[in-house]
């Protein structure tokens, strides 16, 4: 018999975490496959959801038809076989998972009903009871979303075994009753009732901890956590955290381990509950925890659409300011920011030079610089701060700190449009050809941070890897060089459309070229194409053999057929130079002394045989 779910049939060696909980968040896809095949896969290490769903939401529920209870504490895989014979419940199979021992079993088991179900409410009360009759089961099951890691080895293979779920939801299940909120603790904007098919354990262990949270009680929280049966922590850097000091040399990897806390444990839920937020009445169980492609633990409530990490439902349930729901966070888990010296100059060093590009100082020294990028000033400085949070000791190149990221997050952090890359793509370029910018070579990254970026290439099929980036101590020495560029951009009427890699390669030539674009530097190296060298000879042509007859070209005449704008602009300072020529404004002195006719309108651009 074949079952619709999600499934990912890359095998692990052990339980996926991290990067490769994300991954495997990516690669769940709906798959229609025989119980036998999927019953092997899993003893192997492959990874399914046995709901079948439309996204990664519980609102994406669609269907199900196979039930998965996860033991993993006080009991046996012969104990629990034994209670399905007893209640003639019985799974068509079973494996266990990575964690298992003879000493400490750990396993899973997979019912199967004999009709797809397609009610999320009897999907619902179906996995509650059956939670609730295995009472050694993990109830963190609850959820419909739930992925099911692989594991080791198969335990029963009972194929054609069939549940009845109206039978065993009509026989075992009864709502239990709802808790009630101590009054003398709790505040008026928390009466809430809580989860219809949490155990009363679950919710006092719920109740205490939003209590603990909206006090702010540290000393609370922490020994709910401790008695907390297996706490398991997974962070972003696949190690399995534990109450102990974690240290943290910037603030972007402090956040990014905060927000993957298990939120169900941190907040007492287990399944769907009752909202929480203080501003919803919520009558019926409309929110869940759920984690994201990235490993982030949000809180999400389908009744009132509001969304939040570890850090917003704190703030929201202890009616505190951001900074302090941070440090209640660190306090409780034991996390400390601890900056090297190193760290703290080089923030210092990009924040100043986020100001820097706003001083006085700058306009006065740098006047044709400062002009130039005046539109596109607002793009390094913002990226200039965004990459404080990202300074870190064991990312740096010749005592300077290097970071990426990704086109995507750059452009939300310059506030351009997402379907405007070729913006930041033209700031970048201009910014790097001035100086303000280093774009690293390939010899230039860590091997392990290049082994990550060619890794996330070939997985997404990239012909470049991201690029690397670093940023000069912006001051006079720096810009020294920059101003005369700027002033020959300047001097040709450069936009950015023209501001091209051939434009680099043919007016500064490799070094530079190299410079802005390292990723290119086989192809720099071989010059520019044949197809735009050809064009460029043909526009030399026409401007030579016109000057040649009259004394001068006007630079709107100079474009022939088949021949573009953008490649004059490219080539325009290579020709200029090539030939002796100069581009001149015909003023009335110019029409003096270049012999251009008087009736040239004098804003007009020539091309004439400098003199």
């Amino acid at each position: 018999m074949k079952v619709e779910i999600m499934y990912y049939d890359k095998k692990f060696n052990n339980k996926p975490t991290g990067y490769e909980v994300a991954d495997v968040q990516k690669n769940l896809k709906k798959t229609t496959i025989e119980i036998s095949e999927l019953a092997t896969a899993l003893s192997q290490g492959a990874t399914f959801k046995p709901a079948l769903l439309n996204g990664t939401k519980s609102a994406d529920w669609i269907q199900q038809q196979l039930f998965a209870l996860d033991f993993d504490h006080d009991t046996t895989i012969d104990e629990q076989i034994n209670k399905c014979a007893e209640l003639k419940i019985y799974p068509c199979f079973g494996y266990t998972s990575f964690s298992h021992s003879e000493q400490e079993h750990h396993f899973r088991l997979v019912f199967c009903t004999d009709t797809v179900i397609t009610d999320v409410e009897t999907r619902n009360k179906l996995q509650n009871t059956l939670i609730s009759i295995f009472n050694k089961s993990d109830n963190v099951t609850k959820d419909c979303t739930r992925i099911f890691f692989g594991g080791k080895s198969l335990i029963c293979d009972s194929y054609n075994k069939r549940i009845n779920a109206q039978q065993i939801i009509k026989k075992y299940y009864k709502a239990l009753p709802l808790l009630k909120c101590d009054k003398s603790i709790e505040p008026k904007s928390c009466k809430k009732k809580l989860d219809l098919y949490s155990n009363t354990e679950s919710n006092e262990n719920m109740a205490l901890k939003l209590e603990a949270i909206r006090a702010l009680n540290v000393d609370v929280m922490k020994e709910l956590l401790k008695s907390t049966p297996n706490k398991e922590y997974i962070l972003y850097s696949s190690i399995r955290g534990t109450l102990e000091q974690t240290s943290f040399e910037n603030e972007k990897d402090l956040y990014k381990y905060i927000n993957s806390i298990d939120l169900s444990e941190y907040l007492g839920i287990d399944g769907y509950v009752n909202c929480i937020l203080p501003e919803h009445e919520d009558d019926s169980p409309s929110a869940h925890i759920y984690t994201t492609d990235d490993g982030t633990q949000v809180y999400k409530c389908f009744g009132c659409n509001k969304c939040y990490t570890i850090i917003g439902i704190t703030e929201k349930l202890a009616q505190c300011k951001k900074s302090q729901a941070i440090e209640f966070i660190k306090s409780v888990y034991n996390l400390k920011l601890e900056k090297s010296d190193w760290v703290k100059q080089q923030q210092q060093m990009l924040i100043d030079n986020a100001n820097y590009l706003d001083s006085e100082e700058f306009d006065l020294q740098f006047p044709t610089l400062s002009k130039l990028i005046r539109t596109r000033k607002v793009h390094i400085q913002k990226m200039l701060l965004h990459f404080t949070q990202y300074v870190n000791d064991n990312m740096q190149n010749m005592e300077r700190p290097i970071f990426f990221d990704s086109y995507k997050n750059l452009l939300s952090v310059c506030g351009i449009r997402q379907d405007s890359r070729k913006i930041l793509s033209q700031s970048l370029t201009l910014f790097a050809l001035l100086n303000m910018i280093e774009k690293l070579p390939v010899e230039s990254i860590p091997e392990k941070e290049l082994t990550k970026a060619k890794h996330i290439a070939a997985k997404y099929g990239f012909k470049k890897i991201t690029n690397f980036y670093s940023f000069p101590e912006y001051g006079v020495l720096q810009f020294g060089n920059s101003e005369e560029i700027a002033k020959t951009l300047k001097a040709n009427n450069i936009t950015l459309k023209g501001l091209s890699r051939e434009y680099i390669l043919r007016t500064f030539g490799t070094e530079l070229a190299n410079k802005c674009y390292p990723q290119y530097i086989h192809e720099n190296s071989l010059g520019t194409t044949e197809k735009s060298d050809n064009a460029t000879i043909k526009l030399s042509v026409k401007a030579l053999e016109t000057i040649e007859a009259q004394g001068y070209i006007l630079e709107k005449d100079i474009k022939q057929k088949g021949l573009t704008e953008i490649q004059w602009k490219k080539s325009i300072q290579e020709i200029l130079n090539t030939y002796g020529l100069i581009k001149v404004k015909a003023s009335k002195d110019n029409k003096i002394k270049y012999n251009i006719p008087a009736d040239i309108h004098y804003l007009t651009t020539v091309i004439v045989k400098a003199i």
